[in-house]
């Protein structure tokens, strides 16, 4: 696999030790720099980084579809990203409302602010994600059974190939209409982004997918399906109580603690087929 580094380390089990050779991923800091705005520096596992590149700029609301990305250009640790809104840093976007009453004057405007430096967070692994002005109620009608969530992320533990052989990343799995894209990534927020990015160029409609990876589920990871429209997230870990607000003022379904054969349900429960 790539970048799988190997490394030495003292292995204690019991009151014994010994040296030995373990396995790493090999991360790396990325740039993004997107039309005319400030870079923006990741820590990832640089695999897949054209899906990280589409999934980012949909859940930072800087792109409506895949097609509103002109080009992706790859060089070396640098990530350089054409739109074809040719965004600058004092550029205000607005909301959809406003977007449909401005339709054809020849002025670009969004569905959330543009990045701010003064106001955004940082999603815990080395990047910038911009906060949510406005939550837009899902009515997706895409449901779900209980015991596939179960089987789903016994297959994402299954395809964690590299979380297999280093334990160094996280994994997430987008899937619609019976299809699955996998990746993994040092930032459990770079592995939904990749998800999300190649769901994207396939033209999948996000309203009809579900995501689960591994990971907790705060607000930033809320945000990100709230704006691109996914209406289902499952993890194997905890909700935050951010997130959890989020997910409930969204209508998201959230599903945490999936472990063994069990769940917790928190949010939007209609959508999980609880007897199947």
């Amino acid at each position: 696999m790539d970048f799988i580094k190997e490394i030495p380390a003292i292995k204690w089990k019991d009151g014994n030790f010994q040296k030995v050779k373990e396995h790493t991923v090999g991360d790396e800091n990325i740039y993004f720099f997107i039309d005319n705005l400030m870079p923006r520096k990741f820590s990832t596992y640089p695999t897949h980084l054209d899906d990280f590149a589409v999934g980012y700029c949909l859940g930072e609301g800087l792109i409506k579809t895949a097609d509103d990305i002109e080009s992706i250009d790859i060089e070396d640790n640098r990530v350089i990203i054409k739109t074809k809104f040719n965004h600058i840093p004092e550029e205000d976007f607005e909301t959809d409302s406003i977007l449909q009453e401005r339709k054809g004057d020849g002025q670009h405007v969004c569905a959330c602010r543009l990045l701010e430096y003064q106001g955004v967070m940082s999603d815990s692994a080395g990047g910038w994600r911009s906060e949510l002005k406005n939550i837009q109620v899902n009515d997706s009608d895409l449901t779900i059974d209980a015991s596939q969530i179960i089987k789903d992320m016994e297959r994402l533990t299954d395809k964690a190939e590299v979380w297999q052989a280093t334990g160094s990343v996280h994994v997430a799995q987008l899937v619609y209409k019976g299809e699955y894209i996998t990746r993994e990534d040092v930032s459990r927020h770079v592995a939904v982004d990749k998800v999300i990015g190649a769901a994207a160029k396939k033209g999948y409609d996000l309203s009809q997918c579900y995501v689960g990876y591994s990971g907790r589920m705060p607000a930033d990871m809320l945000i990100k399906v709230v704006r691109v429209g996914i209406p289902i997230l499952i993890s194997n870990a905890a909700p935050a109580g951010s997130g959890y607000e989020i997910a409930d003022k969204a209508n998201i379904t959230m599903v945490g603690f999936v472990r063994g054969n069990r769940f917790n349900l928190y949010t939007a429960p209609e959508r999980v087929n609880l007897n199947q």
